[in-house]
């Protein structure tokens, strides 16, 4: 169920903006309802799937989390 914050156009504009920068035409922001803490969602739609690459309950949080995936991911693969 979307919420009244969820309707904010100007930070959801903001929001897809800054996919976009990260991740190019593909970047995309979506909203959840599975995740009651972590709504917001942020990827990248490719072939008519969403790859979520960070989560929050703000857009803020959510690319906070993406940056903090990527950083996770990159010490993985130094470590091999």
């Amino acid at each position: 169920m979307l919420h009244e914050e969820d309707l904010d156009h100007r930070a959801a504009d903001a929001a897809i903006a800054e996919a976009r920068r990260r991740w190019g035409p593909a970047g995309a922001v979506s909203v959840a309802d599975d995740f009651h803490r972590a709504r917001r969602l942020v990827g990248e739609l490719r072939g008519g799937r969403f790859w979520i690459r960070g989560r929050g309950a703000t857009w803020e949080a959510a690319f906070a989390d993406a940056d903090a995936r990527a950083v996770r991911a990159s010490r993985r693969k130094a470590v091999h």
